[in-house]
């Protein structure tokens, strides 16, 4: 203790640099041990999640027709038929195109910007409405009732609830204005990071193995742009620099890892993605906005130190590739998620961030901060703040088919799987059967009989010889005869078919097919269709309520956040639209197909409008109306040359000429009137005789046109002349300084 006392007791000898960089040395291993901490909680969730991934795999084994390394190895050993009817794919593939096709139409959106004040306001005007027309009544009343001083008043209180119907008119068309820009800022930006694409995907990965997930908006390193920049010295460089517009993007579900005793999204606190490079990907990264090239650097000169995930080496597996992947690849983590406040301070004081550091001091712990943090062999790559005020986190996932206690879903493969392992089943036991049947079994007694060439295989016309001594009365060669049951295997391959139509309430109508008893009329098949997109309706529905009203509530909340267009911002809401508008569009065909059929009927027919049905019924097909159909002025233009008429913009321009020329005479007419009109009114006030008058006006005209005719000919005269010699002389006009040249 004595030694300890005296050892504080004198003053640290060490200079400004040694204790900055002692300092440092104590900063890096705080963060050091964060990132260790974090590695170990990845690896964790990584562990806890592997029976939800031998699932994944067995789903993607039966979507592949290939069976597992157990029932394989068995089969072999027995001897028996390996053969797989693969009925998983087509209703997996056919769900999700299903599902694409309805939800992401070519011509229209599954989503809608709406609004919030209008419903309110639309009351208010039809209130204000209502009640100004009975003042108006009552005030009516009050004048035949000779009291003109309570009309007035009942009027004076309908002006003012007018004017609270025209503001309320004002705000409503303002709302609509901004919803509309909205709506159309939105969509744009979704048309730019390729949403649709991604959607499909992120249906795609639910449909095989039950759950999708997306992320965004994400802005700067996923969507920065690149280009070429002249630098001072003359040479192109490529320059990535951030680009505020905001992206989606969707999620390897192998490579994401919520909290693992999380239900929704919602309810999860932290995530952790991990993305697999190789050093070409991570040099790009480094070329990313917010990104320490220093770091990278390190991490490229030591290389990759761990080895591939098990899962790849398992998907390969599926596909027919033996040889497992053994190249070593960075695995870069992507963390979202809280910290704890000494731990942001450390990070921030060793990247240099003042800002984060200074937002962690004033942190109000009624308010959390969820962070974004790279990371990768134990290199901090980025660290920043997560990036929506609303702290909502950017992932949403889609699950075909709920789990009450997982985050995980299930898909297609997994709901019919035990009527494929009994399809599987039937069909091998109909092919093992069908090799015993195809040929009797033969009972050969080797001691009665031996064939005449020696020979024991059985060929046709074949001869065999009695052996001598033997009893002629027993029999040498028998043969038993194998029952085919191709009938009663045939029965339960079609139970199992049937089962598995029942598991993913997918029948073969849903695909396309028509079955045995299917209607063949119009009506029946519209009834058969709606019944049909009963289930796909609550796929919908769950779509609508986990993807899109999230995604584009988030991107309404980044625009609101960040985007410099302040026309488009207001108080609006996500309308979602799929399960509402897109699953009609099937039966909405039919019966516009249907209504088409009665535009040449004699009495239905002419009041039709039949150029509106069919591009509602190209619409319905999804098919843009103006490239196969004809606008209404070609329309018109047809039927007038039918008819023996001009074409109507023809007849158009001619009635716009001729009224031109109407309008030119009047206005010559009124001109040769007003003139008229001054030459009498002149005459009169100067006491003159319009004769006189006449004969003075065309006295003057006459003097005009002979100054006019002089000056012609003088300019005439002039041009005929041939022009100066360079001594100055010939010139008719010459104005010299001596005086001398040329006159007329």
């Amino acid at each position: 203790m004595q030694n300890v006392a005296v050892a504080d007791n004198f003053p640290d000898q060490s200079t400004p640099e040694e204790r900055e960089k002692k300092a440092y040395a104590q900063l890096r291993e705080a963060v050091g041990t964060l990132v260790i901490r974090l590695e170990n909680e990845a690896t964790r969730r990584v562990g806890m999640r592997s029976q939800v991934e031998k699932r994944w795999i067995s789903d993607l084994e039966q979507i592949h027709g290939e069976y597992d390394d157990e029932t394989a190895k068995d089969l072999r050993e027995a001897g028996k038929s390996q053969l797989f009817i693969n009925q998983s794919r087509p209703k997996t593939n056919s769900c999700a195109a299903r599902l694409s096709d309805m939800l992401f139409p070519t011509d229209d959106r599954n989503w809608g910007i709406r609004p919030t004040p209008v419903p309110d306001l639309t009351v208010t005007s039809q209130q204000v409405a209502d009640t100004t027309a009975k003042a108006a009544g009552e005030a009516n009343r009050a004048l035949d009732q000779g009291d003109p001083a309570k009309a007035q008043a009942i009027v004076q209180s309908a002006n003012k609830l007018a004017e609270i119907g025209r503001q309320a008119k004002a705000e409503m068309d303002e709302a609509k204005r901004a919803s509309d820009a909205m709506q159309a800022e939105i969509e744009d930006q979704l048309r730019e990071s390729k949403y649709n694409e991604q959607a499909r995907q992120v249906i795609e990965d639910a449909c095989r193995i039950g759950t999708g997930i997306m992320k965004g908006p994400i802005a700067n390193n996923e969507h920065s742009r690149r280009g070429w920049e002249k630098g001072s010295d003359g040479v192109f460089r490529l320059r990535f620099r951030s680009d505020p517009r905001p992206g989606y993007c969707r999620v390897n579900p192998w490579s994401w890892f919520p909290d693992p005793d999380a239900l929704t999204v919602l309810e999860s606190e932290s995530f952790y993605e991990r993305h697999l490079m190789r050093p070409n990907k991570l040099r790009l990264l480094a070329q990313q906005p917010g990104f320490d090239k220093d770091a990278i650097r390190r991490l490229l000169v030591a290389g990759p130190n761990k080895s591939l995930p098990t899962f790849l080496a398992d998907l390969r597996s599926i596909k027919g590739e033996i040889n497992a992947p053994t190249d070593k690849m960075y695995q870069v983590w992507e963390y979202r998620g809280p910290l704890e406040i000494e731990e942001m301070q450390h990070l921030a004081r060793f990247l240099g961030r003042e800002d984060i550091e200074q937002a962690v001091e004033e942190w109000d712990p009624l308010i959390g901060i969820n962070v974004v943090l790279w990371f990768c062999q134990g290199e901090v790559l980025k660290f920043g703040i997560h990036h929506l005020d609303s702290g909502e986190p950017i992932y949403s996932v889609y699950n075909l088919e709920k789990d009450d206690a997982s985050i995980w879903g299930y898909g297609i493969a997994y709901l019919m799987r035990d009527s494929q392992k009994a399809l599987n089943a039937a069909w091998r036991m109909m092919m093992d059967n069908s090799g015993l049947s195809s040929g009797p079994q033969i009972e050969l007694d080797t001691d009665v009989l031996e064939p005449a060439d020696g020979n024991w295989v059985l060929t046709p016309r074949k001869i065999w010889k009695r052996k001598a001594g033997t009893n002629p009365a027993a029999v040498g060669i028998k043969v038993h005869n194998i029952d085919n049951h191709q009938a009663e295997l045939a029965n339960i391959i079609a139970l199992a078919k049937s089962f598995i139509d029942d598991e993913t309430s997918i029948s073969t109508i849903a695909q396309g097919e028509q079955g045995a008893h299917t209607t063949q009329t119009a009506q029946g098949m519209a009834i058969l269709m709606n019944a049909v997109n009963v289930i796909f309706r609550r796929f919908v529905k769950n779509f609508d309520d986990d993807m899109t009203v999230p995604n584009i509530r988030r991107l309404y909340d980044w625009n609101m956040q960040f985007s410099p267009k302040e026309h488009i911002k207001g108080d609006m809401e996500v309308d979602a639209r799929g399960s509402s508008v897109l699953l009609v569009r099937e039966l909405q065909s039919q019966n516009l197909l249907v209504l088409s059929n009665f535009t040449a009927h004699p009495v239905i027919g002419p009041i039709l409008k039949a150029a509106p049905i069919l591009r509602k019924l190209a619409q319905s097909m999804m098919i843009a109306p103006d490239d196969i159909l004809k606008t209404d002025d070609e329309i018109k233009a047809d039927q007038a040359k039918a008819q023996g008429q001009p074409d109507p913009e023809v007849a158009k321009l001619e009635l716009q000429k001729a009224i031109a020329d109407a309008d030119n005479k009047t206005k010559m007419d009124i001109a040769l009137l007003e003139n008229e009109t001054a030459r009498i009114q002149y005459a009169a006030t100067n006491n003159i005789k319009l004769e006189q008058l006449n004969v003075m006006l065309q006295t003057k005209r006459m003097d005009i046109d002979s100054a006019e005719r002089k000056l012609a000919t003088e300019i005439a005269v002039e041009a005929a002349r041939p022009p100066e010699d360079d001594k100055g002389s010939g010139g008719t006009f010459s104005n010299s300084g001596n005086g001398s040249g040329g006159s007329i």
